[in-house]
């Protein structure tokens, strides 16, 4: 899995892992509103980290993907309606994978029964179950959108996406030291946001 992506295997539905891509610009989403082939490689793109955000929340991999082919059919029949002066893309697909968890284990009536083995989560994720967990993210990914947008795009990128301050500033076009300011400010701007809300105690 680590440095590969999924995409959905012919006449299945399902997921496999195929060979990674570098980075790619934020005129893609733009190009993806028209054309097909930007529309794949945008997916290609995003696939795997939102793969791996939904595994750590379901547990199996099974229902991993098909909630990660349930997020891009999604972003494919929604992505005219996107809107970047009010959010990142890497914002608005994280909200669509969140609310799609969500609607997993609502749906199923269920927790997970045997979680993943996995690094300690921040202390923001350590919820009593997955539904509550998968509830704070989206208080979370609310807030993130009400940050300026060179902020979010930092924050989502840094922290949803995964990326370090350097490859954060080579995707934004910046320094890195302007990169680590936009994302420190952005942090900051989250717990001012977050008072006297659910994630108050644990930003």
């Amino acid at each position: 899995m680590p440095g590969g992506r999924i995409q959905p295997r012919k006449n299945t539905g399902r997921l496999r892992v195929i060979e990674g891509q570098a980075a790619i610009p934020a005129e893609l989403v733009r190009e993806a509103m028209e054309s097909p082939e930007a529309l794949e490689r945008l997916c290609d793109h995003y696939v795997t980290k939102i793969y791996n955000f939904i595994l750590k929340r379901v547990g199996t991999v099974q229902d991993a993907e098909d909630i990660t082919s349930i997020v891009f059919e999604k972003v494919i029949v929604n992505l005219e309606t996107f809107d970047e002066s009010r959010a990142s893309f890497t914002t608005w697909i994280y909200r669509i994978a969140t609310n799609s968890v969500t609607d997993f284990y609502r749906s199923k009536g269920r927790r997970r029964e045997s979680p993943l083995e996995d690094e300690p989560a921040p202390e923001a994720f350590r919820a009593k179950d997955d539904l509550e967990r998968a509830d704070l993210y989206m208080v979370l990914v609310a807030l993130v959108e009400q940050l300026p947008l060179k902020y979010q795009q930092a924050v989502s990128l840094r922290y949803f996406m995964g990326l370090r301050v350097q490859e954060v500033a080579e995707t934004l076009g910046i320094t890195e030291s302007a990169a680590s300011k936009r994302i420190l400010r952005g942090l900051d701007e989250l717990k001012r946001l977050a008072e006297g809300g659910p994630l108050d105690s644990l930003l």
